[in-house]
């Protein structure tokens, strides 16, 4: 489902997710923590009940305590009453969904130092259930933690009305202040996290308490749609009541209290080998409309596989129920199995709509010459993409145009990707002092520098023969290419640090509209020191470390753009200026994921929601336990259910 709140959501590689992290199955290799299982006895005792109580004390425009009789009068609540049913009726409750990671995460943190890990959308992103979610296959909203909502006449302020009977994973309540608690955590140092103390510093005006049930979040400015900006998470006071200046290293292992239907089990974790979620029972919005037919299994089990040949080994001997198969190997050569052709195994290609994750190589633009716009120009025309999607892809995927794709009308249309061009490579390096070709044919400029870069990128078998296929095509054009090949978080870690020169990643993207600050505003590439200098800003996703003030501006109106109109033109104007800098080289996108499935793991009749990015995400799919057995006899009796291969292209577009 897409929850406003990710609108408030720092999206590391992906990205993706918000993004990603399934989709980095792809990509990733492994990664076992040097750290020992959780020690409170570490840490000296604290509680921040008194602090906690200050800080709100201190902020009174901010922290508002007022009365039922305070509300505004002719507010229009909604409750998405009449909106259509999400999930599918036949679904069944129970069993185990068996499925694989490629590594085990450095934290179950989802703020701080490393917490944007690939695995945080299975544990956190993916799970939370927000104050109201953006229904799946309608461009409507429908209730979460909120039963109820209603909007200001000015666009600025949203009224909640919490569901009846709302507690976390552990069973406790969730009240009003732990939403207020949400702002003491995210704008505190102690998180490491600058993404987040900026965004809830600068984006929220108030949060307003009016009962026990009822309170309201309020913007600075007026949006087209304010669901999507004045909503956030409900932080539990319980959990966090020795949140302090070691937060870090005190809660590195601690499970965060869930609001959605899963939560880490931490009597099954098994240390760098697996992770169990388990449905939490008697979960609050367990029997609720848009959320009955959801969340099916009674546990979630993940193991942590590096290889992807392994982990698909594995999925053909039944160990795990489901794989991504977009890359063509596995859905082409590796498919050629009886459990295919015998329907014990099913294939499926689902149409989506929903905004692409954006793979490409990320300049550095502060590590020289990188800074010369032609040597960024010369670079994009020196990558072969298009070899890319035709050899390694078989052209099932086609180059992306911009790193700005798939919001509709907030995309540029008229954005193009530049094409391998050797020889305009040459004259963008020419420009740049580049002109000599060395004896192995790297050009050289005066003072006998090589035109050389490392590219840093995933040390996997699915990334590196692409990465090092870029690399001979681009000898073409007098460039050479190192490939730095990293494990997923070191590479990450080397990205967010700004101590590369190009990187290969991928960052997820989320509705409703564009977003530019984080990559691309100067706040999020350098500061002044307290000496006056100029510093890098790490840990941010500026990693093309772009600095224009003139863009900055443009960026900011964005920000606080109040009509559709107006954010669409000044997406497209900052979409164009940005593929003029050069800093990024797009690469590919699909209209649709394709995956492979044991028959006994059933999805709905409409394959699955048409804005989601992979097919887990919506939690649509169910445990057939009958047909399970019925497969087990099957395969033992040796009975054909003949093969199976199910297109659901209802939301096609590029036809």
């Amino acid at each position: 489902m897409t929850s406003p709140q990710t609108v408030g959501t720092r999206m590391p590689g992906a990205a993706l997710s918000r993004l990603a992290g399934a989709l980095l199955m792809l990509l990733a290799a492994t990664l076992l923590p040097s750290c020992a299982d959780s020690d409170d006895t570490r840490f000296p005792p604290y509680d921040n009940t008194q602090e906690v109580q200050d800080f709100w004390k201190s902020k009174p425009e901010f922290f508002q305590w007022k009365t039922p009789a305070d509300l505004p009068g002719g507010l229009a609540w909604e409750n998405g009453a009449d909106v259509p049913e999400f999930g599918d009726p036949d679904a069944k409750k129970g069993g185990t969904f068996h499925d694989y990671h490629p590594t085990y995460p450095p934290t179950f943190r989802f703020i701080g130092p490393d917490a944007g890990n690939t695995f945080r959308g299975q544990h956190r992103d993916n799970i939370e259930i927000s104050l109201v979610t953006r229904h799946p296959d309608e461009d409507v909203w429908i209730p979460g933690m909120a039963k109820e909502w209603a909007v200001s006449e000015d666009k600025k302020t949203v009224f909640y009305r919490l569901q009846d009977k709302l507690t976390y994973s552990d069973g406790t309540p969730i009240v009003v202040e732990d939403f207020f608690m949400t702002f003491f955590i995210m704008t505190s140092p102690h998180i490491k996290d600058p993404w987040y103390n900026d965004w809830y510093t600068k984006e929220y005006a108030a949060i307003t308490k009016y009962d026990e049930r009822t309170f309201s979040v309020t913007i600075p400015e007026p949006k087209p749609d304010p669901l999507w900006y004045a909503t956030v998470p409900a932080t539990p006071q319980h959990f966090f009541r020795e949140f302090g200046p070691d937060f870090p290293a005190r809660y590195q292992w601690r499970i965060t209290p869930s609001t959605g239907a899963y939560a880490i089990d931490a009597d099954l974790l098994k240390r760098g080998r697996s992770i169990t979620l388990v449905r939490v029972k008697d979960w609050w919005a367990g029997d609720l409309k848009h959320y009955r037919y959801l969340f099916n299994p009674d546990f979630l089990e993940y193991k942590i596989i590096a290889s992807q040949d392994k982990a698909f080994e594995m999925f053909r001997q039944g160990q795990f129920d489901y794989f991504l198969a977009g890359l063509p190997r596995y859905w082409y050569d590796k498919t050629e199995i009886p459990g295919l052709y015998n329907g014990y195994v099913e294939r499926h290609v689902f149409y989506n709509v929903f905004p692409q994750v954006t793979w490409g190589i990320r300049i550095n633009e502060s590590k020289p010459p990188l800074d010369s716009l032609d040597v960024r120009l010369g670079l994009h025309y020196a990558m072969n993409f298009k070899k890319v999607i035709e050899v390694d892809f078989r052209s099932d995927k086609t180059r992306m145009q911009s790193t700005f794709a798939g919001f509709g009308k907030f995309t540029n249309p008229d954005l193009r990707a530049l094409p391998f061009d050797p020889v305009k490579a040459r004259e963008h390096f020419a420009k740049a002092g580049f002109t000599r070709p060395g004896p192995d044919g790297i050009l050289q400029n005066d003072q006998g520098k090589r035109l050389s870069f490392t590219l840093t990128t995933f040390n996997s078998g699915t990334v590196m023969p692409i990465m090092l296929r870029l690399k001979e095509e681009a000898r073409k054009a007098g460039l050479e290419i190192n490939v730095e090949g990293l494990d997923v978080t070191q590479m990450y870690k080397k990205l967010d640090q700004k101590n590369h020169e190009l990187g290969f990643a991928g960052f997820g993207a989320t509705p409703p509209y564009p977003r530019f600050w984080e990559g691309f505003h100067s706040d999020n590439a350098f500061k002044t020191g307290p000496d006056g200098k100029r510093e890098v800003v790490t840990d941010t996703n500026n990693i093309t470390q772009t600095a224009d003030l003139e863009l900055d501006k443009l960026i900011i109106q964005h920000r606080k753009a109040q009509t559709e109109e107006e954010v669409q033109k000044l997406s497209w104007q900052l979409a164009k200026l940005i593929e003029e800098r050069a800093c990024v080289i797009p690469a590919w996108e699909s209209p649709f994921y394709r995956y492979l499935s044991w028959r006994y793991l059933r999805w709905p009749k409409n394959g699955n929601a048409r804005k989601s990015r992979e097919p887990l995400d919506a939690y649509m799919f169910w445990i057939d336990e009958d047909m399970k057995k019925e497969t087990k006899d099957a395969m033992r009796e040796g009975r054909s259910f003949g093969e199976v291969l199910r297109i659901f292209d209802a939301y096609r577009t590029d036809s």
